[in-house]
């Protein structure tokens, strides 16, 4: 019973410093975390590396 305390009070604890992290990352970034639509369509290695991890022919 003790381990099974102490598994869920170590997934709360991880949970929510993600949170926090997650929301400070949020702030600070310009424009959020997230990338652009245009970018999610287009695929981000191209879009902010310039070149494709795959090539398919």
């Amino acid at each position: 019973a003790m381990n099974i305390i102490g598994a869920l009070m170590s997934v709360g604890y991880s949970f929510g410093v993600t949170i926090v992290i997650l929301k400070v990352m949020d702030a600070v970034w310009p424009g959020g975390i997230r990338v652009t639509p245009k970018e999610e369509e287009v695929g981000l290695d191209l879009a902010q590396h310039g070149e494709r991890a795959y090539v398919n022919e």
